[in-house]
């Protein structure tokens, strides 16, 4: 079976939603502990509210499917990993929840993985489908809102329709941002048309979480030989923290100082290179002059997640780089073991606050929840 033919039977299988919310086939209960770990890790004294945390349905594993065959990407993941996925990224009762429970987080702030209604080439599909998308998303947390808030999906294939279906899912649906999956179909979120939906996000007070994509095809070849190379490994990174230092030296935060933008996994290297990028800034030939160091703009409109596998270290730099007060708790589910986020920031020299406000404090601020 090919790579194509098996995620259509693994996402397909175990993506159906009955009632638009729950897995029709998943009878299984899942058991024990999801990482094989003590649950000591889940039993610290501190709530925590998770905000990169994925799920998905049958329509959106056709668009990957679609997205995929369209770009020819080199990037291969094992067939344990899309079966893994596809089990418990629409199953909420049987293995979310119970997740969520057995590791003290209160709250997951869901959202699609990529593409997402990003992968359509044609607008008025896109438009359609976030809007259907959106609509699941909102029918899921209304069955656990205590448990779970939401995160937009934008048709950035018509900016306008995006900006308005931001406003749409804020005002009307609850949601508390939206979170983009990369690039659109080559476009990225610096470009003056975007800058409708920055405008509605900073009037609204909600971020934009940029979460990864993968590279354009006319920028695989520094890849070639090392497919490896690709994905979460290394092409992903780059590939966002790209976008976001576009976002960084367009001049957006001047033009909308309230705008806010989240990138997961530790910043996407960022918060480690803060020096660097003055410094290079300093000596450039500028297109556009801004009126702060880049450094300023990375510590005072971005904010960054723990998603991801990393060490102790990592996260103690982005704090001393960033601030406690930019730093949020995620855990990339299911993509990543839940365990094993917790593990890490259990593992790290931490005050009381600190942990209090990277699991908790800081997401219920920027989110405005409870």
């Amino acid at each position: 079976m090919d790579r194509r033919s098996f995620i259509k039977k693994s996402l397909m299988a175990t993506a159906l939603f009955s009632s638009g919310v729950t897995m029709a086939n998943a009878a299984q209960k899942a058991g024990g502990s999801e990482s094989g770990l003590s649950q000591k890790a889940g039993k610290t004294a501190f709530k925590k509210i998770a905000i990169e945390e994925h799920w998905a349905y049958e329509a959106l594993g056709k668009v990957r499917q679609e997205y995929d065959a369209r770009v020819k990407s080199p990037l291969k993941m094992t067939r344990e990993f899309f079966a893994n996925y596809g089990k418990k990224a629409g199953d909420f009762e049987n293995f979310r929840l119970p997740t969520m429970d057995e590791y003290g987080i209160v709250m997951q702030i869901i959202a699609t993985g990529s593409p997402g209604v990003q992968g359509i080439i044609e607008r008025d599909r896109a438009v359609s489908m976030a809007k259907e998308v959106n609509d699941l998303e909102a029918k899921i947390i209304a069955k656990h809102p205590a448990r779970f808030a939401g995160l937009a999906a934008l048709p950035l294939q018509d900016p306008k329709a995006a900006a308005d279906e931001l406003e749409r899912t804020v005002t009307q649906l609850g949601f508390r941002g939206a979170m983009v999956q990369g690039h659109c179909n080559g476009e990225y979120l610096d470009q003056q048309k975007f800058w409708v939906v920055w405008e509605r996000a900073a009037a609204l007070d909600v971020p934009l979480y940029l979460h990864i994509t993968d590279p354009l095809s006319d920028q695989i070849k520094i890849y070639d030989g090392y497919p490896d190379l690709l994905g979460a490994s290394w092409g992903w990174v780059v590939e966002a923290a790209t976008h976001g230092l576009r976002i960084v030296y367009s001049g957006l935060f001047d033009a909308f100082p309230k705008a806010t933008l989240i990138l997961g996994h530790m910043g996407e290297m960022l918060p480690y290179v803060l020096a660097r990028l003055d410094e290079g800034y300093d000596q450039a030939v500028k297109i556009r002059k801004l009126k702060k160091p880049i450094s300023s703009y990375v510590q005072e409109n971005v904010l960054v997640t723990t998603s991801g596998w990393f060490k102790p270290p990592t996260l103690r730099c982005a704090i001393d780089a960033m601030g406690a007060d930019r730093v949020l708790f995620a855990t990339d589910y299911p993509f990543v073991d839940t365990g094993l986020a917790v593990k890490m920031v259990e593992d790290t020299a931490l005050t009381d606050q600190e942990k209090e406000k990277i699991y908790y404090l800081n997401a219920k601020r920027v989110f405005r929840l409870m």
